[in-house]
């Protein structure tokens, strides 16, 4: 790894992402954020028509904004497909949990998160709008001229300017202590958080990933954090499993600390997913997080201590009816993995039956 976390955590923690903040400072100030989050839906892939309504600057910026980097590879990417042909179930089910959860660990992120009035005391919410990326990655046009991945990004990227241009206007941001709210840095964390962070938690539950796979998993995740507009000279320190691997573990060492926000978020979590266990398996989720992400960070936000045996055996507990292919070498963590996987993806289904909102929204005000 050429650059340590610390030149890397000092050269992103007070960056925006320009061309994203410029178009939503004009969208705040003409009033017409609201108008714009009915245009998010009519944009579903990264060919889709602008519509002809769009801000003439918005436009200019999805336009710009859509192309894929000269340096993404062909040949990685058939890793990216190996990995999630043979690991989509879990990759989802984890990044809905352990992931999500590494986010929470970082006080600043916590914080931003939990000010953000739309998504705090939403678990439900967060989860259906996160499940697009996950479940996106998955799919064989994920990194095609058609991705449906590109859209998200873009809209991702202009709710971070949003919060950010909220909070400068408020003046109550601490900008000495905290740098900028949603920086690059904050944009990359997520990024490692979720792919060699999930690939840790994943490790730790005993599923068995090979080398190539898990090299393609992250290279996806670079991908995405190009689209998330993660400057490309610093994805370049991240687009290997072993330097991306590097980072994060000084990353964890350096960010991760408990938080009143983390603790809350964690536990609205934690809750969300126990509502979807069946009575055999209530308590698992505790203990499933306590394993994946290790007691030294589960503590860090509270994670509740369980009695639940990971290691019991399937017939003791009747969960066989609720066990599919199996994943690694534990019948109950099977068991676990698929009800938290059916439970990612019951979560945008009915997110979308409801008329709940998935598309990622700007907002024009903060908590």
């Amino acid at each position: 790894m050429v650059m340590s976390y610390i030149q890397f955590a000092r050269e992103l923690k007070d960056l925006g992402d320009p061309p994203a903040d410029e178009v939503v400072r004009e969208l705040l100030d003409e009033g017409r954020v609201n108008s714009v989050n009915q245009l998010f839906r009519q944009i579903s892939s990264a060919n889709s028509d602008i519509p002809s309504q769009t801000p003439a600057r918005l436009r200019d910026f999805l336009e710009s904004t859509r192309a894929f980097p000269d340096w993404m590879e062909e040949a990685r990417l058939r890793d990216t497909t190996a990995f999630f042909d043979r690991h989509r179930a879990a990759a989802s089910a984890l990044q809905g949990t352990v992931g999500l959860v590494g986010t929470y660990l970082s006080p600043v992120s916590a914080y931003t998160l939990h000010a953000t009035h739309q998504l705090s005391h939403q678990p439900h919410r967060r989860l259906s709008q996160s499940t697009r990326l996950f479940t996106g990655m998955s799919r064989a046009d994920a990194f095609s001229p058609r991705s449906p991945l590109v859209p998200i990004c873009q809209k991702v990227r202009l709710v971070h300017a949003a919060i950010r241009e909220l909070h400068r206007r408020s003046g109550r941001w601490d900008y000495e202590r905290m740098g900028a709210p949603v920086s690059q840095l904050d944009t990359a964390g997520a990024a490692l958080a979720l792919s060699v962070g999930v690939l840790d938690g994943m490790r730790n539950l005993g599923l068995r990933v090979g080398g190539n796979e898990a090299d393609g998993f992250v290279y996806a995740w670079a991908v995405l954090a190009h689209f998330l507009g993660v400057p490309d000279k610093y994805i370049a320190e991240m687009g290997t499993r072993r330097e991306a691997t590097e980072l994060w573990m000084e990353a964890r060492e350096y960010e991760w600390r408990r938080s009143d926000e983390g603790v809350l978020l964690t536990r609205e979590c934690v809750a969300l997913y126990e509502s979807y266990m069946p009575p055999e398996l209530k308590g698992a989720v505790s203990a499933f997080l306590r394993k994946a992400m290790r007691d030294e960070y589960a503590d860090m936000v509270r994670v509740p201590q369980s009695a639940y045996d990971l290691g019991a055996s399937v017939a003791s507990l009747g969960v066989s009816a609720v066990l599919g292919t199996p994943a690694g070498g534990n019948a109950i963590v099977d068991a676990v993995l698929k009800v938290l996987g059916d439970a990612v993806e019951d979560v945008a289904r009915k997110a979308a039956a409801h008329g709940e909102e998935t598309e990622p929204r700007m907002s024009d005000r903060i908590g």
